[in-house]
């Protein structure tokens, strides 16, 4: 007795898997998946930076991370060569600015920081 109840219980279960997997597929299939918020390095590298204020900056290189506290600390813009670009609180090195994380407002299609 105890040996058909858990043949029959094993069957169920299977029965209800086939059903519901028939069921999520029409399910899924109607339902629109909603656009992650997340952003894979190689994503964005590249990014052109803007103000937001609309003035391209250049496009973003590299992301300056604290070791200590694994925080992102400045975004590191690569600006044309003779390009004379100022934002307040960045630094210059080069062909290179360094601006700080706190200053971006919003990742998209674009990069944008507060001027």
């Amino acid at each position: 007795m105890f040996k058909i109840d858990i043949i029959l219980l094993d069957l169920f279960i299977k029965i209800f898997y086939i059903i519901n997997e028939n069921l999520s597929g029409d399910v899924m299939e109607n339902k629109q998946i909603p656009k992650r918020e997340e952003k894979l390095w190689s994503e964005i590298k590249n990014y052109q930076v803007a103000t937001n204020n609309a003035r391209i900056l250049g496009v973003l290189d590299e992301l300056i991370i604290n070791e200590k506290t694994g925080k992102i600390v400045d975004i590191a813009i690569r600006v044309e060569s003779g390009r004379n670009i100022h934002v307040k609180g960045a630094k210059r090195n080069g062909d290179i600015l360094l601006v700080p994380f706190a200053k971006v407002e919003k990742v998209g299609e674009f990069i944008i920081v507060t001027e």
